[in-house]
C-alpha cells in the first residue's frame, strides 16, 4: 500500500533536482510502477477493466513516447550535422556519429599510442571518457569530464592537483560536440594550466601539451 506514495516522493525529488526537462527521462520506469499498482483495485472493480485500463495506459504510451522519441528532445544539446562515420576502433566497433567528430578522436587516440608512453599521465578538458574505454589507459585525475554540473574545483586547485598527481600531458579539445562548451571560465583555466604545459602538437581538434621541467615533476621522471 506504500508503494504508490514512495515512487512519488521520488519522482517529485527528481523533479526538484534536475527540473521538469532534465529528469523526464529517468521517470519512465517509476511511471510504470506507479500505473502498475492501480491495475490491482481495478481487478477487484471489474473483469473488464483490466483489459480496458491495459488498452488506454498502452495507447497514451505509445502516443507520448512516440512524439518525446521523435522530437530528439534529449539530442537537442549535440550537433549531429554531416556524414555517419564509424569507428574503426577494435574497442568502438559498431559506433557512428555524424560528422567529424569520429576521425578526430581516433586521430588523437593514435597520436597517444605513437607518442605518449602508456605510464604517463593525461589530463583532457573538457574531458573524453570514451578516450579511456578505448585506449584501456586508466584516467589519473579525479574529474572525467569539466562540466559545471560534476567539476567542484577552480583553475587554481586543478592546477595544483595536476601537480600532485603527476600529470604530463595536457590535451585540449578545440570544438565540442555540445551547443556551448560545458567548461566554466575555460580561458582562465588554460592560462593557468599553460604555467605548466608547453604545446607540442595541433591536432585536427586537439592541442597536445606536454608537461615543463619548471611546472613540476618532468614526463621522464614518471617513467622512473
Amino acid at each position: 500500500m506504500a508503494l504508490p506514495f514512495i515512487v512519488i516522493g521520488t519522482i517529485h525529488g527528481g523533479f526538484l533536482s534536475q527540473q521538469l526537462w532534465g529528469s523526464t527521462y529517468a521517470m519512465w520506469p517509476l511511471l510504470l510502477i506507479l500505473v502498475g499498482t492501480a491495475f490491482a483495485p481495478a481487478k477487484q472493480s471489474c473483469e473488464w477493466s483490466v483489459p480496458a485500463l491495459t488498452y488506454v495506459v498502452s495507447i497514451s504510451l505509445l502516443i507520448a513516447g512516440g512524439f518525446y522519441v521523435g522530437s530528439h528532445e534529449r539530442l537537442d544539446y549535440a550537433k549531429l550535422s554531416g556524414e555517419v562515420v564509424r569507428s574503426e576502433l577494435p574497442a568502438l566497433a559498431g559506433l557512428s556519429v555524424p560528422g567529424p567528430w569520429i576521425p578526430q578522436f581516433e586521430q588523437l587516440v593514435h597520436f597517444t599510442e605513437r607518442e605518449v608512453p602508456w605510464q604517463e599521465r593525461l589530463l583532457m578538458i573538457p574531458g573524453e571518457d570514451l578516450f579511456y574505454y578505448a585506449t584501456g589507459r586508466r584516467p589519473q585525475f579525479p574529474v572525467l569530464v569539466f562540466d559545471h554540473t560534476v567539476n567542484p574545483y577552480d583553475p587554481g586547485e586543478i592546477l595544483e592537483l595536476s601537480r600532485s598527481r603527476r600529470i604530463g600531458w595536457l590535451i585540449v579539445k578545440r570544438n565540442v560536440q555540445l551547443e556551448q562548451d560545458p567548461v566554466e571560465d575555460k580561458d582562465r583555466l588554460l592560462k593557468v594550466l599553460r604555467q605548466d604545459f608547453k604545446p607540442v602538437k595541433s591536432l585536427d581538434n586537439y592541442d597536445v601539451y606536454r608537461q615543463t621541467a619548471s611546472g613540476g615533476p618532468s614526463p621522464a621522471s614518471l617513467r622512473r
